[in-house]
């Protein structure tokens, strides 16, 4: 239920069904059915959906609700069983991806891939399902030295489960959180084999779109500051010093506003290699200092220290890395 009316010392609710909010929404942006539902479910499913029709399932209703920039926390949902165990697997392979620890993820993938089995037929939204457990294979897969050329074949055939029509552009599309994830990884690899200029393009339309969406957004937030730490290295790994600058200092803004803490050290000394490659050495001292001080400050003191390092070496500021110093 959403909100409450009072009329003549009476208290009546007054609620939305999720589908009401999902219609309003829509409607609130002007998409249409199709543009929102396309990859997700079928269009007269999505009528059902806001009509109050039925019920949607859990990937279905996390879809349409990140592309139309709203959240929708998982534990607020009614799910099935098979459904919540689901998410619970969902949530451990990304914590084990995030870790690094890429056994773990296969054994959990393991289990998802065969309740996927399981449930063939009796969901709606095992496509979305798929498409994440086909992500994480390859990023196992990356890690076992699966070549970058393989790497890049299985992320297209991920990302055109649920767009068949991508060829490296954005375009108009309303994407989910496992979409953008699937595309900026496509930008990082292009990168890696040499085709700079199709993932210096990919994230930038990346960017675009998620600033015109919901940059604060929990999930939003996460992939919006990796695409901007991931363009600002590779503006200035080519030299382009100014534009590299403006992209720290973009993300630099956006940790500030929505309290991003540990995204901030690494923007931070970003902007200070920057700022010594223009010659501003004082200015880039000072924001040596401040990255290694938050580096500390988030107990990461191995980064605080190689920052440190960096600032010596690279640039002669010694006395940039005298904060914490033993």
């Amino acid at each position: 239920m959403i909100g409450a009316e009072k009329e003549k010392g009476m208290t009546y609710m007054a609620y939305y069904t999720v589908g009401e909010l999902i219609r309003d929404a829509r409607e609130r942006q002007k998409y249409s059915q199709e543009e929102l539902s396309y990859g997700i479910c079928t269009t007269s499913t999505l009528s059902r959906i806001e009509n109050g029709l039925q019920v949607p399932g859990r990937k279905i209703l996390e879809g349409l609700m990140q592309r139309l920039g709203l959240t929708i926390r998982a534990d607020s949902m009614y799910l099935s069983q098979g459904e919540r165990e689901q998410c619970e697997l969902e949530q451990e392979l990304a914590r084990s991806l995030r870790k690094g620890n890429f056994e773990q993820a296969e054994k959990i993938a393991d289990r998802m891939e065969e309740n996927i089995r399981k449930n063939s037929g009796k969901r709606q939204s095992l496509k979305a399902e798929e498409q994440y457990l086909n992500f994480a294979r390859v990023l196992i897969g990356k890690y076992r030295g699966e070549p970058l050329e393989w790497v890049l074949k299985e992320l297209l055939n991920a990302i055109h489960m649920t767009m068949p029509e991508f060829d490296g552009h954005i375009r108009t599309r309303l994407l989910t959180c496992h979409e953008i994830a699937i595309l900026y990884n496509i930008g990082c690899t292009c990168y890696s084999i040499g085709r700079r200029w199709d993932s210096l393009q990919l994230l930038s339309e990346l960017k675009e779109y998620m600033e015109c969406r919901n940059p604060g957004g929990e999930e939003m937030s996460a992939r919006y500051l990796m695409v901007i730490q991931k363009m600002s290295s590779w503006l200035y790994q080519a030299g382009m010093y100014k534009d590299a600058l403006a992209f720290c200092q973009t993300g630099i803004e956006h940790c500030i506003e929505f309290g991003k803490l540990h995204t901030l050290p690494a923007l931070l000394h970003c902007k200070a290699c920057g700022l010594a490659e223009l010659g501003q050495y004082d200015m880039s001292e000072q924001y040596f200092f401040q990255s290694i001080a938050l580096f500390q400050m988030i107990n990461q003191r191995e980064r605080a220290e190689e920052v440190r390092e960096y600032a010596r070496l690279h640039y002669g500021l010694a006395s940039a890395g005298s904060y914490g110093a033993e």
